[in-house]
């Protein structure tokens, strides 16, 4: 199986999945069921291969972000969440790859140190 990340052209927050199947026309077909893809034309879907995921394949169609072998394979390849909650971060198998909590710690360092400042 090959792996295809699926989205809907017109969704401007940066919503897709990573589907698997043979072909871009049958990954196009599945994307359909996807909650990516579910109110999108058939010819609005964008697919585009992924073949470092293709060893991900376990018999599911779908890549689930909440499968914590799913999301780590996600983040080593550059997903990331896109409301990230920063509790959540915190105990995210991907943590460590992630750049988004990368973002978050440094963030959260300037603020120490800003904030160190302000009552010096």
């Amino acid at each position: 199986m090959k792996a295809w990340k699926v989205s809907d052209k017109w969704n401007y927050e940066g919503y897709s999945t990573v589907v698997f199947a043979e072909t871009r026309s049958k990954a196009k077909t599945l994307a359909l069921a996807t909650d990516a893809c579910e109110d999108a034309q058939y010819i609005d879907i964008e697919t585009r291969r992924m073949p470092d995921l293709d060893s991900e394949y376990r018999g599911h169609f779908e890549m689930e972000w909440d499968d914590p072998q799913d999301r780590a394979a996600l983040i080593a390849n550059g997903w990331t969440c896109i409301e990230p909650e920063p509790d959540e971060c915190e105990t995210c198998i991907g943590k460590s790859e992630c750049g988004t909590y990368s973002s978050y710690l440094e963030d959260c360092a300037l603020a120490e140190e800003y904030g160190k400042e302000a009552y010096q």
